[in-house]
């Protein structure tokens, strides 16, 4: 009897380990991770889920970053490369702010500092949160039936 279930107990260990591995992949399978890449000739923020490139974020001009010295691409690989850090604290550093010029940003705050580390602005007469909220929405569950967010 306590053979058995020495047995029984052994059998049940080893299969658990053996579903911790898979378990981690699947874990894995669903992380989304932010490359920029493009859309046509634009460059857009991909995000892959699951296997799936989805377009988050189209950069759709090269004189909207002449106060950065950025043009689209390199403003498209940046911001990826901060969406993919925001990622590991659930985003909750994206934030709104206001440039010096008055017009509202989304920023991702700076961890070391606090600063504004700029995304994008917002478009003149949209709603800064609502804004903040259309983003968070498709980075934190990105949908190939939501349309990406263009920046002109």
């Amino acid at each position: 009897m306590k053979i058995l279930s020495l047995t029984s107990i052994v059998a049940a260990t080893v299969i658990g380990f053996l579903n911790l591995p898979i378990n981690n992949r699947s874990a894995e399978a669903q992380t989304t991770n932010f490359f920029c890449g493009r859309i046509g000739a634009t460059p857009a923020t991909i995000a892959t889920k699951q296997g799936q490139n989805i377009p988050i974020i189209l950069w759709n001009s090269n004189n909207y970053f002449t106060e950065s010295g950025e043009d689209a691409l390199t403003r498209c690989t940046r911001v990826s490369g901060i969406l993919s850090a925001q990622q590991r604290n659930g985003y909750r550093s994206i934030t709104v702010s206001i440039s010096k010029n008055g017009q509202p940003m989304i920023c991702a705050a700076n961890p070391q500092d606090g600063s504004c580390r700029l995304l994008y602005q917002i478009p003149n007469g949209q709603n800064p949160q609502q804004a903040r909220q259309e983003l968070l929405r498709r980075v934190t569950n990105p949908q190939p039936n939501l349309p990406p967010i263009t920046i002109y």
